[in-house]
């Protein structure tokens, strides 16, 4: 278990994480957030390569720091280092001082993806570099996996295998495994949960149905006119507003029944009203701008 209580990173002057607390427990999670969010400090923090200001870390008690905590995590960052001209056997035999490795699953792996065997690594292209570090954090023996950027540069089908290789490492080992990404909808139907930080800020966490929970998306034509502000006026928390043409298309922030936001609407005499579903890459972003909303009301 990671626990995160109170954590604080400062660069310049600039918080980077800011009074932070958090728990992960065993799962498939996803951390996600603008570019600067903090989600590679997050992970440099967890593994020790950075230490906070302020506030603990701990890793099933141990800090970041100790050899206990080390031996039961392995962080891939977004931009992994090979030495020089290294193939992916002295790949291979670098990490394996480090780390005690299943190198019969990782060769198994290198051969289900057909890595080249008897290049550098470092003339491979974004994607297979990113294919090779992720088969050797997925062959680590270790209790937690920090993913950071985990699909950036892979083609849609090899993400696929990916995804299959992290799924059934899981349900074979239970470990914790945390992917920071940009692809939302990479990790839509992989995690348990989401970990939304917007300016090094826990924003939520929570699996994907509790954090759209709150949000009501329509479509509408009004008789009347009206914009956010004509929202706003009617007792609507509004996220976002959109206008195309006639048609109105907008985010509510609310706990009210669909039925009672509905019948406030009906003022403004629609003759459309529906609601439209909210896809798990939405979701994260209303949620990034209900933060910056609060945000700027401070």
């Amino acid at each position: 278990m990671i626990e995160i209580i109170g954590a604080t990173k400062r660069f310049g002057g600039k918080e980077a994480i800011s009074n932070l607390s958090l728990i992960i427990d065993k799962g498939l999670i996803g951390l996600v957030g603008q570019n600067g969010a903090g989600k590679s400090t997050l992970f440099r923090l967890i593994s020790g390569v950075e230490y906070v200001d302020e506030g603990a870390i701990l890793i099933d008690s141990f800090l970041p720091t100790t050899r206990q905590a080390k031996e039961k995590i392995f962080f891939l960052p977004d931009d992994p280092s090979v030495p020089g001209r290294s193939d992916i056997q002295a790949t291979l035999e670098f990490y394996a001082t480090f780390y005690e490795i299943d190198t019969a699953k990782f060769w198994d792996l290198i051969a289900k993806f057909d890595l080249p065997t008897d290049k550098s690594v470092n003339t491979f292209s974004k994607g297979m570099r990113r294919q090779v570090f992720i088969v050797l954090a997925l062959s680590i023996k270790c209790d937690i996996l920090l993913l950071d950027e985990a699909f950036d540069g892979l083609d849609p089908l090899v993400m696929e295998k990916i995804k299959y290789e992290l799924l059934n490492i899981y349900d074979k080992q239970n470990k914790t495994i945390v992917i920071s990404t940009h692809n939302v909808y990479a990790l839509e139907k992989l995690v348990d949960k989401f970990i939304v930080i917007h300016d090094g800020r826990l924003q939520s966490n929570n699996t994907l149905e509790h954090l759209g929970e709150t949000f009501i998306k329509f479509q509408a034509i009004f008789s009347k006119p009206c914009d956010a502000n004509t929202l706003l006026k009617l007792g609507l928390e509004v996220v976002s507003f959109r206008k195309v043409g006639s048609i109105d298309t907008f985010v509510l922030d609310t706990k009210m029944p669909i039925a009672t936001v509905e019948k406030l609407l009906e003022s403004l005499e629609p003759t459309l009203l529906e609601t439209i579903s909210i896809d798990a890459n939405e979701i994260v972003m209303l949620q990034m701008m209900t933060a910056e909303k609060e945000k700027s009301s401070c």
